[in-house]
This record gives C-alpha cells, sequence and structure tokens, in this order.
C-alpha cells in the first residue's frame, strides 16, 4: 500500500486548487490547451508539465499531444482507468522538472491529490511524466497509464470504495441493544436476470406481493441499467417469511439479498422516540458538503436524527488497483494503494425499558383511536415508556398530542386553591350545576347525589364535581391557574433530546373560558408527556424534568431543565395532592388500582369534551403513580376516563410489577 504522503502545499504564486471535473474553470483549460501541445514551448519542459497537470485536473486530455499517442486515445484510457472512482476529484500538480539522465529526456513529477467523498483525508501521492525533446527543440509528453498512477499497467483500472462505519447502537435502560444491527431481507428486480421478461410488469408483480407503491418502483425498474438490481422494499426476516411464496417465486427476475440494518426489537417498537435510518438522498449528499458518501446511512426522526452525527461514525475508503472481467472486476494483486479506515458510530443510551415498553404498546395493540401511554420515574425523571397505538397511525400522540385534559387538571385547579389557604379538609360546595359567565355547567350523569352539597375538597377531588371547581372562578385568576399549571411542568421548556408539546395554559381569558380552563376544558391543551410529568412531580414533591437520552454530555443540563416555575411546588403542596389523589383510588372512580399490590397508587380520571356532535364525543384520560411510576394513559376518542383507561392503567402498572418480581 502507498504511504500517503501530505498533500501538496500551495506556493506563494500558485496557490492549490481543486475543482469538481464539472466545475473546472472553462477559460483556464481553454487558454492551457489553445497551442494544441503538440508542440510546445522550450523551457525545460515545466510549461509542457504544467499544462498535462491543468488538463489532467479538468478531467481532458484529449487536446494534447503525448509522443505517439494521440489525445482523444489518452483521453479514452483516462476516462476508462477513473471511471470507478466516482465522484473523486482530483488536483495535481507540478513539484519539479528534472534531466532523466538521458539526453533529450526529462521527467516531471505530477503531485497528485484526490479528494475523496466522505473521508477527510485526501489521496496523496506522486507519478513521473516523461518529457522528450522532439527534433524542433520542443518538449512533448509521453502518455502511459502509469502517469495517472505509478505501477498501473495497461488493462488495470482504479476503484475507490467507500467503507461503511458501523452505526452506534441505541442502548436501553439496563444497557441492552434497543437498536442494533439485525438481518433484514433486500428484496428487488436484478434485470440481468429477466430472461426476455417486461422490466415493468415483473416489476409491478413484485410491488404487489410486497404492497409498495407499483407506478414508482415499475417506473424505477425501467429506468434502470440492463444490470442493475432495482431494490424494491428491505423487510425484516419475520415480514419477509409472512410472504406469500408462491407469489414471489413467480416474480421474473426476483433477486433477494441477505444484509443487515439498525432495527428496534420489533416493526414499530417505540419509533417516535428512536427513529430510523434510511440511505443518503441525492438531497442529503449535496447538504452535506462531501461529509456523506453514496450508500451512508442517515437517521431519519427521534434519537437518530438528534445524534445522527456519533450514531453515524465516519466511513472508511480504499482505492486500489483492478483488472476488468466478463464477471466484473476484480483487485489486482497486492495491497490497496490507499486506505482510511471506517471509524465505528458511538452508542447513545435512552432511559427506555425495553419490557415496559412492549407492554404498553401491546395494551395499545387493539384500540382503534390515537392514543397513547407515557411513563416516568418520579426518582429520577427517566422516561421508561412512551407508547402510541395503531390508531396513531405513525403520529406521536404521546410526546406531541395536543389535547384539553379534562378532569385529570383539576389537580392544578386544587393546588390553586392550595394557595389560596384550603387543605384537603376543607368545606366546599358541589351543588348538581352552576353558572359562570352566562354559561350553565353540570356535572356528569353518573355523579352520586350523596357527595353533592357540602363535601371537602378531598371528596370534591375523589368524585371529580365539575360545579366546585368552575366556582372559584372568581377567586382565582387565569394568571394563577397558569402559574400553578407551571408549578407542575405544563408549559415548560425541556429538552428531551426529540420533540415534545409541554403543554399550552394561556395566562389570560375571557370569563366563560377561564371557568371552563378550571376544570380542564376551554384552550388548555397538554400532551400525555406533560400529565406524565405533572404526575410525577406531585410524587417526587418537585417538579420533576423528564429525561430521555441518559449518555452524559449529549443534552446541555440548563436547557433540559428549562428555567423553571416562577413559584416552585413545594414538599407541603404535593403532600397535600397526594392525599386527595388517593383518596380517587381509595373511595373514587379509580377503585380498579385497589388491584395493584402494594394498594398505594394514588391518581386521578379525566373526561374531556370535543367536537360539535351531540352528545359530544370525548377524550379518556387517566393518570397514575404507584411505585416509583407515573403514568398517563390517554385515548383520544373513549368512554369516561375511568371507564376506558383505568382498566389500561391497571393492567400496564400490574405489568411494571410483574418485571420486577420477575
Amino acid at each position: 500500500m502507498q504511504t500517503p504522503r501530505p498533500a501538496p502545499q500551495p506556493s506563494a504564486t500558485r496557490p492549490l486548487r481543486r475543482w469538481p471535473r464539472s466545475a473546472v474553470p472553462v477559460a483556464l483549460a481553454t487558454a492551457l490547451l489553445a497551442t494544441g501541445c503538440s508542440v510546445l514551448a522550450p523551457d525545460g519542459g515545466r510549461e509542457t508539465a504544467e499544462r498535462v497537470a491543468a488538463a489532467l485536473t479538468a478531467g481532458s486530455v484529449e487536446e494534447l499531444g503525448f509522443g505517439d499517442v494521440e489525445g482523444p486515445s489518452a483521453q479514452e484510457q483516462y476516462e476508462r482507468i477513473t471511471a470507478r472512482l466516482g465522484e473523486a476529484a482530483p488536483a495535481v500538480e507540478v513539484s519539479a522538472v528534472e534531466d532523466a539522465g538521458e539526453e533529450g529526456r526529462r521527467e516531471a513529477t505530477l503531485s497528485w491529490s484526490w479528494d475523496l467523498p466522505g473521508v477527510e483525508q485526501d489521496w496523496a501521492y506522486d507519478s513521473s511524466l516523461p518529457l522528450v525533446r522532439s527534433g524542433s527543440g520542443e518538449w512533448v509528453p509521453e502518455w502511459s497509464a502509469a502517469v495517472v498512477q505509478p505501477g498501473l499497467e495497461e488493462g488495470e483500472d482504479l476503484r475507490a470504495r467507500t467503507v461503511a462505519a458501523d452505526r452506534g447502537d441505541i442502548l436501553g435502560a439496563d444497557g441492552e441493544a434497543l437498536v442494533t444491527e439485525r438481518p433484514i431481507r433486500r428484496v428487488g428486480i436484478d434485470r440481468s436476470q429477466l430472461d426476455g421478461a417486461d422490466p415493468g410488469a415483473a416489476a409491478r408483480r413484485l410491488a404487489a406481493a410486497v404492497d409498495i407503491d407499483a407506478d414508482a418502483y415499475a417506473e424505477s425498474v425501467e429506468q434502470a441499467g440492463p444490470e442493475a438490481f432495482v431494490e424494491a422494499v428491505p423487510l425484516r426476516v419475520e415480514d419477509f417469511r409472512e410472504l406469500d411464496a408462491q407469489e414471489m417465486e413467480a416474480v421474473p427476475g426476483l433477486l433477494v439479498v441477505e444484509d443487515e440494518l439498525p432495527l428496534a426489537p420489533s416493526r414499530g417498537f417505540a419509533a417516535d422516540l428512536l427513529g430510523g435510518v434510511s440511505e443518503a438522498t441525492a438531497e442529503d449528499l449535496q447538504a452535506s458538503g462531501g461529509d456523506l458518501a453514496a450508500g451512508a446511512l442517515v437517521g431519519r426522526g427521534g434519537v437518530q436524527e438528534r445524534f445522527d452525527d456519533r450514531l453515524r461514525g465516519a466511513p472508511g475508503a480504499v482505492v486500489e488497483e483492478v483488472v476488468p472481467g466478463d464477471d466484473g472486476v476484480r483487485p489486482s494483486a497486492g495491497e490497496p494503494l490507499f486506505e482510511v479506515p471506517a471509524e465505528a458510530g458511538e452508542p447513545v443510551t435512552v432511559s427506555l425499558d425495553q419490557g415496559l415498553q412492549a407492554a404498553a404498546e401491546e395494551l395499545l395493540a387493539g384500540i382503534e383511536s390515537p392514543s397513547a401511554v407515557v411513563a416516568v420515574r418520579p426518582s429520577t425523571g427517566e422516561l421508561v415508556a412512551s407508547a402510541n397505538g395503531p390508531g396513531s397511525e405513525g403520529y406521536s400522540t404521546a410526546l406531541l398530542g395536543q389535547y384539553a385534559p379534562g378532569s385529570t387538571f383539576k389537580v392544578v385547579t386544587v393546588l390553586g386553591m392550595l394557595r389560596e389557604g384550603d387543605t384537603p379538609g376543607t368545606v366546599v360546595q358541589c351543588p348538581p350545576s352552576t353558572t359562570a359567565a352566562g354559561v350553565r355547567i353540570d356535572n356528569v350523569e353518573s355523579y352520586p347525589s350523596e357527595f353533592t352539597g357540602s363535601i371537602t375538597l378531598t371528596e370534591a377531588i375523589a368524585h371529580s364535581c365539575n360545579t366546585t371547581f368552575v366556582d372559584q372562578h372568581e377567586r382565582i385568576s387565569q394568571s394563577e391557574l397558569a402559574g400553578a399549571a407551571a408549578a407542575l411542568g405544563i408549559g415548560a421548556e425541556t429538552d428531551l433530546g426529540v420533540p415534545v408539546f409541554t403543554g399550552s395554559v394561556p395566562e389570560e381569558e375571557e370569563p366563560a373560558q377561564h371557568a371552563a380552563a378550571l376544570f380542564g376544558q376551554g384552550r388548555t391543551l397538554v400532551s400525555p408527556l406533560s400529565m406524565a410529568r405533572l404526575t410525577a412531580s406531585v410524587a417526587a414533591g418537585e417538579l420533576v424534568t423528564p429525561r430521555l437520552v441518559t449518555t452524559e454530555g449529549l443534552l446541555d443540563d440548563a436547557a433540559t431543565a428549562g428555567p423553571g416555575p416562577e413559584e416552585p411546588l413545594s414538599a407541603e403542596e404535593a403532600e397535600q395532592l397526594r392525599t386527595m389523589m388517593r383518596a380517587v383510588v381509595s373511595s373514587g372512580h379509580l377503585g380498579v388500582l385497589q388491584e395493584l399490590e402494594p394498594d398505594t397508587a394514588i391518581g386521578k380520571t379525566g373526561t374531556a369534551e370535543f367536537g360539535d356532535e351531540d352528545p359530544p364525543r370525548t377524550h379518556s384520560w387517566v393518570i397514575a403513580e404507584h411505585e416509583d411510576l407515573a403514568v398517563a394513559v390517554f385515548v383520544e376518542d373513549g368512554d369516561l376516563g375511568s371507564v376506558t383507561g383505568g382498566p389500561l392503567m391497571r393492567d400496564f402498572l400490574a405489568a411494571a410489577s410483574a418485571s420486577r418480581a420477575g
């Protein structure tokens, strides 16, 4: 292997320049080649060599004369020799012109520097250009393959190969690889094996078998070269095995290639958080400024995209002499001419618990409506599960959904009441209906009549009396309500490493909207993530900052935590909230959670009306905390929170308990 030579240094009078062949200054090349160069100036050969170097840099030597080799012939050889170098662009300089030890002969040293795509180190070396004095005293260059690469023989070409770097894994809470290289099958049409079959028809048959866009794939196959393999789709092994074998075998030119790709444990597993990878597009290559080479994998969405530079590593490159043959090209004997080793990507560790994530996704699998389960550990802020149901259709309902919180927001209103001096035992009024800003508000039809009239604040939250909280509209201002929400993390800035919606509570509202906000309607919006954070903060006794990326140094701690609320949650306030949320389980709508061991869960149900149907459709919410796990369960189109969300919450927390026990 050639020892890499430092790239030639620019002189004071002639700076080193590198041009892609498509961008070589035409005026310069034309001026240098204007004489035809079959006869060159008698200056010791320097000017002749400079003209050849400029032509080689331009990739166009056909206007030159090389002794007994015509320019077009030299051009044909040059293009053939360098064709497999792809987008690599050379810069050629004359570093010396010396006597060759023979009368009438000189030798120019050409310093080559190739800019190889995807790697920082240039391929740099020297070659020799023989110069012969003609009968008229002019210096004429001699052409051979060795002018391009020393030792290159007739029939040998150059080839540059990108060496892909191993992509870094994404590791889970226990250090187990969530995303790592897993086997796949690349399914496509090999045009060389069509045996006269129509390419477009074959493509359409395969597209139908693997359920992809037939028109687009047929066009790709029809436009490909006669020897090309045109991939239709990469498939997990388990997905490939589910294909109809007879249907696949009937496809002319079918080719299945075994490969590997960074994948999560199962299709769709935490897809919004983890993201995915795919080959770089032409737009990616152009935008990278040379940092990406064709075939490179690029992160798309989630952690894969946010930390793509770290995960991707750095590709390597190999330049070698090859000999073309009927069965393709093969390397010539010997070591590569130049080699840059690939640098493997580094892993990124996240807080997801694989078992809890899988359990959440399984619970949501049968729900047709958009849905989500989000779980945060109050003790650490670690996001251990964030699942979306199939009804979300790939959208991150868990992290980006924007919904009215319904009665789960009464936890915020209660905090506002505590700040006005109330306690869990304060006696409040719960009339069957009330009027605020000219709008009548009723309790739900199923509200127990024995908890109307004078009841404690704890009973009001346990049985979710709407009218108790609406009647606070003249006592708690909208800005105070927004401040209480901020103390529990709603709307607080945070950098989770992936896009999130943390909630929105207007600082000012019209009277009717303000009254609606007090029981979670109106313009107040939250995500399942923000409600899991609220629950975690109540359980921890302080504002909890959710964390997903746990690798040190990847996120700025200040940006992750945000500026914090103006009036933080106090330990005493949190304790009082826990007391009242425990009553929701022990005597209120979340009695289903009493089945958990130990029987210590706290929580709150919520039902938020939406749309303009009569009766209106409802969002179903449940928030709960049990054994250091704060969870929000959400179903966009559901029944009462206790009816739809309660069993889901119980089953998820039970699965978490079983996981701990195991």
